[in-house]
């Protein structure tokens, strides 16, 4: 907005929460089954810089077990396709989100000028889930694929 000349004072001040939001396809519940991650999948989780922060969000929410090795003992899910789904192992879709609210820290960095990024890593410090993160609780959750968040959310 900033770039296309609106002023940032009128943006802080009517800004109150940013929404970000990407689809992905639904894993069929007629034919949904448990597979184990393979090493590859493993490596490519926790080779993230934001590893550890991911684990601690996906820990406090109840979606991962509070163990030393964070991914010890995650399942994935795919579909296997049926009639239902058509073969294809999806059904549906189910919305990736990220959302932060726009508090006074914030409207600070607006009129700053501060850069996205470095407003965005502001909102991950102060608690901001990232879409990235809520893509892997409903991968581990069984709602979607890794392969759907790897695809979507990176």
């Amino acid at each position: 907005m900033l770039d296309i000349g609106v002023e940032p004072y009128l943006l802080s001040s009517s800004l109150t929460l940013v929404v970000a939001q990407r689809l992905i396809r639904r894993i069929c519940k007629n034919c949904r089954e448990s597979v184990t991650p393979s090493v590859r999948i493993l490596e490519s989780i926790q080779s993230r810089p934001d590893f550890s922060e991911t684990i601690g969000v996906l820990q406090r929410q109840g979606v991962l077990r509070k163990t030393h090795d964070g991914l010890a003992g995650v399942r994935l899910y795919k579909g296997k396709g049926c009639a239902q789904c058509q073969g294809s192992g999806f059904v549906g879709r189910v919305g990736l989100f990220e959302i932060f609210e726009v508090d006074e820290d914030i409207r600070d960095l607006i009129m700053q000028r501060k850069p996205a990024s470095f407003i965005r890593s502001t909102a991950i410090m102060k608690g901001m889930k990232t879409m990235f993160q809520d893509g892997l609780a409903k991968a581990f959750m069984g709602e979607t694929t890794i392969e759907e968040v790897f695809r979507v959310a990176l």
